[in-house]
């Protein structure tokens, strides 16, 4: 049986759910910022994000299943942050993820827009995804990261 693999945009309910994806652990380790994200402040940035209309924040299912999330945020290149559920690494959510943001981005009409996305130096999954979806390397804003960029819809 195929599977159904999609983007929808998060919603109110979510909250808990990206609270928990993102104090997992790996996901912390490869943060900026990597202490530990309390409750209330993480319901505080996640309300004003789902209100903030230069942001994208989206879930990845697999058929009724959350698998990862995705945001885009709109200053004057898309910035990219994603994640991937712990049971779902490892088997090319995260290339998945990507290709489905970029595609949203061509829907709503912001091809030929930059993508930019930052990586801890020893994140070597993530920098092999955004590789292999031809990104090329930029200078980061950040000391110990590489940073990749793309032109939306190429």
């Amino acid at each position: 049986m195929k599977e159904n693999l999609y983007l929808r945009p998060a919603t109110v309910d979510d909250a808990r759910l990206i609270f928990e994806w993102a104090n997992d652990p790996e996901v912390r380790e490869n943060s900026f910022n990597t202490d530990d994200i309390l409750w209330d402040d993480h319901l505080a940035w996640f309300n004003r994000t789902l209100a903030d209309e230069s942001t994208l924040l989206f879930i990845l299912m697999k058929d009724d299943a959350p698998v990862g999330q995705v945001r885009l945020v709109n200053s004057d290149k898309w910035q990219i942050s994603y994640s991937i559920a712990s049971v779902y690494r490892g088997q090319g959510y995260g290339k998945l993820i990507l290709q489905l943001a970029e595609n949203e981005l061509v829907v709503e009409g912001h091809g030929g827009e930059k993508l930019y996305a930052e990586v801890k130096m020893d994140n070597i999954a993530s920098q092999k995804i955004f590789t292999g979806l031809d990104y090329w390397m930029s200078e980061s804003e950040h000391v110990g990261a590489l940073a990749y960029v793309k032109i939306v819809g190429n």
